[in-house]
Order: structure tokens, then C-alpha cells, then sequence
């Protein structure tokens, strides 16, 4: 019995494209990653994609690789209708852990405090306040991260009461 031929390999628009798969979207996310820089323009069409799976995931995509416009293109995804893609955008947008080589070009703060103050899922407001508490040291999220601890939710409290003992330790805001 003869084995049917591969597949080509799926250019980055395709592999982009293939979010839209639940089974397929950890492999894509890979193989765009291993893609690096070249798979930007791709990415950051997703990030504009009909479907919140494909705007998500390419939001996922940015937390490994991304250069200032791909970063620049997550502000817009802050107020997504989905609350996966914001929690990705503020993830992605803050975080520095896994990406090498750039320092994000914007003022983030402000972002993560709207998202704190405003964003209707108790996940995306918790991922901003680790973010404010953890990737940041910002005398304007101080003030913030003081009025959480009066929040109902036990976890974002925690968050914020590890952050404002991070901002103690540093000495920011008083």
C-alpha cells in the first residue's frame, strides 16, 4: 500500500490561518515561532482576524517573538470582545520573560491600569495587576494596586499585595 504524499509545509499566513483548528493551533504555534522574525507580518494580520481563536493565537505568538510594531499592534486587542484575546494582548504586551532582544516601545502602564480598573473578566484584570506587580516598577500603579486590596476577588488581592511589597522593597511611591 502506497503512503499518500505530505503535505507541503504551510507558509506563515497558513499557519496563521490554521488557529481557526483546535488541532492544530499548538503545532502552528511552534512553527511560527521557529519562523522568528519572518513570521511577523502573518501574526500581526491574525492579530486583526475575524476569528478570536486566530486573534488570540497570534497574540500567544507575540509573547515569544515580536519587534515594536507587532507590540504596537496588541494595543487595539486590549478591548477585544473576547477575554481570552485581552488576557493574551496584556500578557504578551508586558511580559519580557521569553522574549529576547527588543524592550517593548510603549508607555504599558497605562494600559494594564484601564485594563485593572475597567476590564469586565476578573482573569484579564488579575493578569494586568501580576503584570503591574511583576514586570513593572511604576509609581502610577501604585495607587491602584492599593485600592485592590479592597476587591472582593481573594486572588487579585494577593496579586496586588505582592506587588505593593515588590514597590516597597524598591522603594517606589510612598
Amino acid at each position: 500500500m502506497e503512503t499518500p504524499p505530505a503535505s507541503p509545509p504551510l507558509d506563515a499566513d497558513g499557519l496563521v490561518e490554521s488557529f481557526v483548528d483546535g488541532k492544530r493551533r499548538f503545532s502552528a504555534y511552534q512553527a511560527l515561532v521557529d519562523l522568528g522574525p519572518d513570521a511577523l507580518p502573518a501574526i500581526r494580520e491574525g492579530l486583526r482576524h475575524t476569528n478570536w481563536q486566530v486573534r488570540k493565537w497570534s497574540a500567544i505568538c507575540l509573547d515569544r517573538i515580536a519587534d515594536a510594531r507587532s507590540l504596537a499592534a496588541l494595543v487595539p486587542l486590549l478591548r477585544d470582545p473576547k477575554s481570552d484575546v485581552r488576557l493574551w494582548a496584556v500578557h504578551s504586551l508586558s511580559c519580557d520573560h521569553c522574549k529576547t532582544d527588543i524592550d517593548c516601545p510603549l508607555d504599558v502602564v497605562p494600559h494594564l491600569i484601564e485594563r485593572v480598573e475597567r476590564d469586565e473578566s476578573i482573569r484579564v484584570r488579575r493578569m494586568a495587576t501580576i503584570m503591574l506587580g511583576t514586570e513593572f516598577a511604576d509609581a502610577r500603579a501604585r495607587p491602584v494596586l492599593e485600592r485592590l486590596l479592597a476587591e472582593e476577588d481573594r486572588k487579585l488581592r494577593l496579586h496586588a499585595d505582592g506587588a505593593l511589597a515588590r514597590y516597597r522593597e524598591l522603594g517606589i511611591g510612598a
